[in-house]
């Protein structure tokens, strides 16, 4: 996504360098290692009161998936890479099928799909560069608030929170489209939608370069619409920096119908688009912070 700021709005805005100048600062090695692991993080988050998606199986290598109890899995559920990326080697199941399960589309997954796909993962084919081996995570299929899920033909929406230190600076909502397949990446094709820290509202919403009212399939207005359980969304990413030990970070967030907002990733390194999204420029915000030496390197 191009930013499209005005001449005169430029200099709020955060570039790549000085973000990751921002980022080398305020984030310790240690504490990108620990975001850049699912489960770890997951756990702690979970210590720190943070809500975060439950795990039904974990499965550190090929013994375990010999081992492997499959009428432990529920009907529906989401199997992740620990160290994967960008929604990389990601199978969800919606429902039980003839041969084991189905997909959001309606193909079989029998369990010697799944078994193939595991051992994938666990020899770190989706993983971050340079992991040789990988783990498995089974969780729960998340079910989309009915707020949310009206919005969209299919697929999760997210919402990304960008932190400094505990402070809420910015967010946006990723809202899928059919373009996307259901994900809610930018860059496949989601609509961008900005939010208003104070109420949840939707704001403004963008789909490519184009500014957008509705949602090109279902037709729903976006615009003004409130994010359910906003106030919990918010706190639950205020309260990761301490618990991750990154001082700058993105915080993807679902809404849950049964279990409300639950932390997905909490990413070390989140991108810029969300400015392109808001029309507000991060490194303005960021400067703002009362931590000072972040301050003067973002203003020169």
């Amino acid at each position: 996504m191009t930013l499209n700021f005005g001449m005169d709005r430029w200099s709020s805005v955060l570039g790549m360098n000085r973000r990751n100048a921002l980022v080398d600062m305020e984030n310790p090695p240690e504490a990108v290692r620990l975001v850049n692991n699912k489960h770890e993080t997951k756990v702690t988050l979970a210590k720190a009161g943070v809500p975060v998606p439950t795990t039904i199986a974990l499965l550190r290598g090929r013994g375990d998936l010999s081992r492997f109890g499959w009428d432990a899995l529920p009907e529906s559920w989401a199997l992740k890479p620990n160290l994967g990326r960008r929604g990389a080697g990601i199978v969800l199941a919606t429902g039980r099928d003839r041969e084991g399960w189905r997909t959001a589309s309606g193909h079989p997954l029998s369990r010697a799909d799944v078994s193939d796909h595991l051992r994938r993962v666990l020899d770190g084919e989706f993983s971050l560069e340079g992991a040789e081996r990988d783990l498995a995570l089974f969780e729960p299929l998340i079910s989309t608030h009915e707020d949310l899920a009206r919005l969209v033909p299919h697929g999760l929406p997210d919402v990304r929170v960008i932190c400094h230190g505990d402070e809420p600076v910015l967010a946006m909502m990723r809202l899928p489209t059919l373009a996307s397949d259901g994900r809610a990446n930018l860059h496949q094709g989601a609509i961008g939608a900005a939010v208003d820290l104070r109420s949840g509202r939707l704001t403004a919403a963008v789909h490519g370069r184009s500014r957008i009212d509705h949602h090109p399939d279902t037709g729903e207005r976006l615009l003004c619409a409130e994010i359910p359980h906003w106030q919990t969304i918010v706190e639950a990413a205020s309260r990761c920096a301490a618990a991750t030990g990154l001082g700058y970070l993105g915080a993807d967030i679902v809404v849950d119908e049964a279990r409300g907002p639950l932390v997905l990733e909490v990413n070390a390194r989140p991108g810029l688009e969300i400015q392109n999204v808001t029309r507000t420029g991060l490194r303005t915000l960021v400067a703002a912070s009362p931590t000072a030496n972040v301050a003067v390197t973002l203003a020169g």
